[in-house]
């Protein structure tokens, strides 16, 4: 994506981000726009203590307590997603910027000779995922608007 995209993608969830804010009552502050930008700069999963780090290597003043209370105003706007991938992060939730993404499922590899050390996430789409999806809004009259899908595992030798 170019920077002129990307500028233009930083506006548009700004201005979503604006909206949510007045439609809440909730204050308009810098420090929420400094953390948006910051996570719509990254191109993988994060957790708080990960933004927080960062955020301080940059010499932003802005506290754990505010990054958490802001994720959850994120949350509740749309504009990231929350993960557990497993029960070593029970404890530390993972996000992801959702806004822009396509709907996509995730691969957790644990470590060898462990069922709860993460070596990597893999991001994966297949679109016969799709048709799963059409077959349970058929079967059960719905319309599915989201869905999660995690598969967990090791590495083939």
């Amino acid at each position: 994506m170019d920077s002129v995209q990307k500028d233009k993608n930083v506006e548009q969830i700004k201005d979503v981000l604006r909206q949510y804010l007045q439609e809440k009552g909730f204050r308009n502050t810098p420090e929420r726009y400094t953390i948006l930008e910051e996570i719509y700069s990254l191109d993988h999963h994060f957790n708080v203590d990960d933004l927080y780090l960062l955020m301080m290597q940059k010499k932003y003043h802005v506290s754990k307590a505010t990054i958490y209370n802001t994720i959850e105003i994120f949350l509740d706007a749309g504009l990231i997603r929350k993960h557990q991938f497993g029960e070593k992060t029970l404890s530390t939730s993972s996000y992801e910027k959702s806004y822009f993404d396509k709907q996509h499922d995730h691969l957790v590899i644990y470590k060898r000779d462990s069922d709860k050390e993460i070596a990597e996430i893999i991001e994966f789409c297949d679109p016969r995922i799709q048709g799963i999806k059409q077959s349970i809004e058929d079967a059960f009259g719905v319309n599915i608007n989201s869905h999660s899908l995690y598969f967990y595992g090791t590495k083939k030798d």
